[in-house]
């Protein structure tokens, strides 16, 4: 089971700027203060979703090309110019994004 409290913010979009203008970003709900603090401004209702947030991070953490970078974790599909990307509320817990007790 995927622990979404290690989970800061989720994107899914275009590759290249990553503002928003080319996807968008899903913050689990018990992510949203802390999400919005690192933003610097507040996520609205509409940016709030576990769902969301639970199938990006499993596409892209199951997928054998993700690629780690800090405290990110994204997949690049360059023939459809598209990203998926989860960002994780801190670099330790890359490896540890499923709760394992609870599997």
């Amino acid at each position: 089971m995927l622990d979404l409290t290690k989970i800061l913010k989720v994107y899914n979009g275009k590759r290249g700027c990553m503002c928003g203008c080319n996807g968008y970003y899903k913050v689990p709900a018990c992510n949203k203060d802390r999400a919005s603090l690192d933003r610097g401004y507040a996520y609205g209702d509409d940016d709030v979703s576990d769902r969301s947030v639970k199938i990006i991070a499993k596409k892209v953490l199951s997928n054998p090309t993700v690629k780690f970078e800090g405290n990110v974790a994204y997949i690049e599909d360059r023939a459809s110019n598209r990203m998926q990307m989860v960002v994780f509320t801190s670099p330790q817990e890359l490896y540890s994004p499923f709760d394992t007790a609870n599997s």
